[in-house]
């Protein structure tokens, strides 16, 4: 063999470089739907077992969605075949759902009972729980048998066992799927923004040796698994109406205390301030906010919508101090409201050189079946701001009232006309807590 064959150069195999890629959003999806499938076998697994131990016929739960105004069909179980529960339900016509949203088990025994409540499915007796945790509402569980029977303290109880079940089962899964990034819609926005790829450092000069890449300090490092399960939900900042500017607040941190608005179907905005005395009890403020929003669509004016769900909350009331609370339903042409408040809580026309007071005169939601509230109308002008007001403590005198008139009228037209809405109502609050007024929410409409 020729001796160039022999000792000729071998040229070694190297592999080629294996480059890290991440997953790509198919993968991901995939990944997502894999994980929303197990957890839905999971919850009808959960179903499966409360309606076997029951011994009734089936089973559903129903989820809020994201707006608080349907609840949609999430998962069922029937012993045999039937019809299907219906996939979606508005919230304004659940007065069952709506009234165990707010903390109490809607038990119906006979026919007698179930045809006075709008049931998912026809029945001979039914049992509607909340799914809930301490600070999140998820949604209602409905536990069905077709003849009427009688349920023992005991069952219920274990009822509301599993319906916490469920409840763990749902923030449990939005825990894992937040944490490993995954594209899921109910992911925090932040979870998702934290993870964008950092930009590459500067290449090094040739001179120099390569510096091997330094860790960022410990203050400027974000975490992607830090999740904060959501609390009180807030309302959108996009409204339909492009006549009113809406802005809120929470003014102590040591009450539990909401705002709210929504745009109704029928164009009118529900804009709404609350507050209880105890800061541990946001699930029933979740509950009295998704009680108003339930209610409005169906009511003429404040006050009606106030009864309504003053109703609904009095049948699920934990007690105490109930709730103060002031609501205003804007009307569509974008002029006239319709104002009402219950409890501590108070309303106020603010403009340039007057601020006019009309405190509540009416018990807290919650307190009695019996209260029927009545409503005022308005006419706002142009640029005239109106204050929805809850209270930490007892509202002053009415004399104190007048000279928070005084403290604000001393404001320039040119300035107060031109002060952004968060702005004005924390001058609303300092000027407010001169006079011994301090509050716990704060709503803002202004006619633009």
């Amino acid at each position: 063999m020729p001796p160039t064959t022999v000792f000729a150069g071998v040229v070694p195999r190297v592999r080629p470089p294996q480059v890290a890629t991440s997953p790509t959003a198919a993968s991901q999806q995939a990944t997502a739907d894999a994980r929303r499938q197990a957890l839905n076998q999971r919850l009808t697994a959960v179903l499966q077992g409360l309606v076997q131990g029951f011994a009734c016929d089936a089973a559903t739960f129903y989820e809020l969605n994201s707006s608080t105004t349907e609840l949609l069909l999430r998962t069922e179980y029937h012993a045999a075949e039937t019809e299907s529960a219906p996939a979606r339900r508005p919230l304004a016509t659940a007065r069952a759902d709506v009234a165990a949203l707010a903390g109490s088990a809607i038990v119906l025994e006979d026919d007698l009972d179930v045809a006075g409540w709008p049931v998912p499915i026809w029945c001979g007796a039914a049992v509607c729980l909340p799914v809930s945790s301490d600070e999140t509402i998820h949604g209602t569980l409905w536990l069905y048998s077709n003849e009427p029977r009688a349920f023992a303290d005991a069952e219920l109880q274990l009822a509301e066992v599993v319906a916490g079940r469920l409840a763990v089962e749902l923030e449990l899964h939005r825990w894992r799927t937040a944490g490993s990034a995954a594209i899921d819609p109910v992911a925090p926005s932040e979870t998702l923004a934290s993870e964008k790829p950092t930009p590459k450092p500067p290449a090094e000069p040739p001179a120099e040796p390569a510096k091997a890449p330094q860790a960022p300090k410990a203050a400027e490092q974000k975490p992607t698994s830090n999740i904060v399960m959501p609390r009180l939900v807030r309302p959108n900042l996009v409204t339909q109406s492009q006549d009113w500017e809406l802005a809120g607040i929470n003014c102590n941190t040591d009450l539990g205390s909401f705002y709210d608005w929504q745009t109704l179907a029928d164009g009118r905005t529900l804009v709404t301030s609350g507050a209880i005395g105890q800061c541990d009890h946001e699930s029933w403020l979740e509950a009295a906010r998704i009680a108003l929003r339930a209610h409005a669509m169906q009511s003429l004016d404040a006050g009606e919508l106030l009864t309504n769900a003053n109703q609904t909350l009095w049948l699920a009331s934990p007690g105490g101090e109930g709730l103060a609370v002031a609501v205003a339903l804007l009307d569509g042409d974008g002029a006239h409201v319709s104002v009402a408040a219950a409890g501590e809580a108070g309303i106020a026309r603010w403009r340039a050189a007057t601020c006019d007071w009309t405190p509540a005169n009416c018990p807290p939601l919650g307190w009695s079946e019996r209260t029927i509230y009545t409503p005022k109308s308005a006419e706002l002008v142009v640029r005239e701001r109106l204050i929805l007001a809850t209270a930490s403590d007892k509202f002053p005198a009415p004399n104190a009232l007048m000279r928070l008139a005084d403290k604000l009228r001393h404001n320039s037209p040119a300035d107060l006309r031109t002060l952004p809405g968060k702005r004005a109502l924390r001058l609303f609050s300092e000027a407010a807590g001169t006079i011994g007024l301090q509050t716990a929410s704060l709503a803002l409409v202004r006619r633009r």
